[in-house]
């Protein structure tokens, strides 16, 4: 049976995902978002679960990886021809967000009323981290951007810096440049750049800040080249907003379910021990490394690391 106890996430209740107060630009953002949901019966929980196992359980699921770049050439095509002056953002979100009725949130099941709920906690993060981190930088680039959607949202809160997208498809570039363009962001590149064979001819301009967000998730144990390629060129900060294991609780059952999905998917892994070997070898200084307790039906996918090359 359904629960009709409606309730609506606030500015306080990310305290505990941000680890920290969120700013009056932060918390407003929130409130504009507007977070309303249900709780799940345990019922409806049990169902979930069980979907879950399901698909686990099917010998035939998609795993991550190069083999794939097709279909994301085809996914992110489907966005060209909706650029144009006047467009409306949203034609930019991928519609791999809000496909179930369900999220997680603080290790639990809810239930959004307004099926942008799990972008618009997503959005949250990058509001808190991207104000935090990113609204003095004179250039940023986000390495596997897809639509430049996350891109423009660094436009709210840096008016003057350099904007890079880079991601393997071509597709994606197609979308950069009718932003730039038709002048929703002139200041906005594009260019093709494959996390599995980084292209160590392009630099980065002196003191960028770079991000991921949803997007070395598709690499697998293979994050070593492109970790070193940041480290070639020393951006002054590293963002990344991914699907950590490590940062997750075997303990829990949806953690465990969390996990377990991302390593039959082929998901992210080894990126976290990576950076902080590099740590201990005095060569990195990480500033973050913190689970958000947000995430989809399948995974709690919105870990943050932070980080940056020590001199």
């Amino acid at each position: 049976m359904q629960s009709k106890d409606i309730r609506t996430l606030v500015a306080d209740d990310f305290v505990a995902s941000f680890g920290e107060k969120p700013t009056p630009y932060v918390a407003r953002r929130i409130e504009d978002y507007s977070f309303e949901y249900r709780p799940l019966g345990a019922g409806e929980r049990d169902f979930y679960i069980q979907k879950i196992v399901g698909v686990l359980s099917d010998h035939d699921i998609v795993r991550a990886g190069e083999a794939r770049l097709g279909q994301w050439e085809e996914g992110w095509g489907r966005h060209i021809g909706l650029v144009a002056e006047g467009f409306d953002r949203s034609a930019l979100i991928p519609g791999y967000f809000g496909k179930f009725p369900v999220v997680r949130w603080q290790q639990k099941f809810i239930a959004p009323i307004d099926h942008r709920f799990e972008y618009r906690t997503f959005a949250a993060i990058q509001d808190w981290l991207f104000e935090k981190y990113l609204a003095k930088a004179d250039a940023v680039y986000e390495f596997g951007c897809g639509t430049g959607h996350n891109l423009l949202r660094v436009r709210e809160v840096n008016a003057k810096a350099d904007l890079w997208g880079l991601d393997w498809t071509e597709a994606s570039q197609k979308v950069l440049a009718r932003l730039k363009d038709t002048g929703i962001d002139p200041k906005i590149n594009g260019r093709r750049f494959n996390f599995f064979d980084p292209d160590r001819t392009f630099k980065l301009a002196p003191g960028a800040a770079i991000y991921t967000a949803a997007a070395l998730e598709q690499i697998g144990n293979r994050c070593q080249p492109f970790v070193n390629y940041l480290l070639e060129n020393r951006p002054a900060i590293c963002i990344h907003i991914e699907p950590i294991n490590e940062l997750l609780d075997e303990g829990n059952l949806l953690d465990f379910l969390s996990i377990t999905y991302c390593k039959r998917r082929n998901y992210l892994s080894g990126l976290l021990p990576y950076l902080r070997a590099l740590e201990q070898d005095g060569r990195i200084k990480i500033h973050m490394a913190r689970r958000t307790f947000i995430g989809s039906l399948f995974i709690d996918g919105y870990s943050v690391i932070v980080w940056s090359p020590v001199d």
